[in-house]
């Protein structure tokens, strides 16, 4: 069931019909017992743009495995694909950036997999992918970005033919002409400031979509880094989801022999961020990093990604 994602958070309405026509069980008999598992404290129901979403508690997880393991051996499935997803899609990046010999590849390398699972976590709950706001602060790392375009039918492989010449809309570093990003950006730094703006004037027109950042932890040395963490954190900016490419290296070296940046969780809990990590760059880790994201309101939250399994990863 492509319906039913491997995180426990999916969208209610679309599960419980796609549970009715599996069984061939009335559409509101399942509602109703929704209604009943939730005062059991079974689940936990949301509601964002109109829609209804869902959080299963551990117990109803594993009430879930029993009663029906296909649907819940499906979903794991699904988990497989994406990582799997992720591995041709490298190789996609591999063979791209051969046109200007290999440049920024590992930093883009390192990207890949949270732009892929920021866009498929969209894509599974229906969000317009056309509507992404995207603010890729580490710029070099564009040509990530550029396949997972490709992939999801964002830019044609015309478009990516002529990438890097001169009037297109695909150049080293991101600009705002190429669908989902919506700053340019190149000077470190600055992205998290950007998203700041883009945040609270959509908090005034009640536009209850996200703005997604991708950060590297080299990044992390610029000083207006801290203070737009700050800002995020006192207007209370909900609609920010953070990433952190925690890839260790940065231009000259490691990036604890350039600046310390340990403990960054810490660093960005005392800014009052909510944080989460994921200790490995599957897309299907972080798709479900974004789930719990999305499901807190009030702070501005952050995902760390330890993405050094992929610098090593060869071809």
């Amino acid at each position: 069931m492509k319906e039913i994602s491997r995180s426990p958070d999916a969208k209610l309405t679309r599960l419980l019909k796609n549970l009715s026509e599996k069984h061939g069980i009335p559409l509101s008999t399942l509602k109703f017992n929704a209604s009943t598992l939730r005062r059991l404290g079974l689940i936990d129901i949301t509601r964002r743009n109109g829609d209804r979403f869902v959080r299963l508690s551990k117990t109803a997880i594993n009430i879930l495995k029993i009663i029906d393991p296909d649907v819940w051996e499906e979903s794991l499935t699904i988990g497989k694909e994406i990582d799997d997803l992720s591995r041709k899609l490298l190789d996609d990046l591999h063979k791209f950036l051969k046109k200007i010999n290999g440049f920024h590849l590992n930093s883009s390398k390192t990207t890949l997999n949270i732009l892929l699972a920021i866009f498929k976590h969209r894509e599974i709950n229906e969000f317009s992918l056309e509507e992404t706001k995207l603010i890729l602060s580490k710029g070099h790392a564009a040509p990530a970005l550029y396949i997972i375009l490709k992939h999801f039918n964002l830019i044609d492989e015309g478009e990516l033919a002529d990438a890097f010449e001169h009037n297109s809309i695909i150049q080293t570093h991101p600009v705002k002409e190429c669908p989902t990003i919506v700053s340019s950006t190149g000077s470190l730094g600055q992205g998290i400031s950007i998203a700041n703006g883009l945040a609270l004037r959509m908090k005034m027109e009640n536009d209850e979509d996200y703005i997604y950042v991708v950060l590297g932890d080299g990044e992390l040395d610029e000083g207006q880094i801290w203070e737009s963490l700050s800002t995020s954190a006192t207007y209370g900016l909900d609609n920010i989801i953070l990433f952190i490419d925690r890839n260790g290296e940065q231009l000259n070296g490691n990036t604890e022999g350039i600046k310390r940046k340990e403990p960054i969780r810490d660093r960005l809990e005392s800014f009052g961020w909510i944080v989460f990590e994921a200790n490995n760059s599957k897309p299907s880790t972080i798709i479900n990093l974004i789930d719990k994201a999305m499901n807190i309101s009030g702070w501005p939250k952050a995902i760390i990604v330890d993405t050094r399994d992929i610098i090593s990863t060869q071809y």
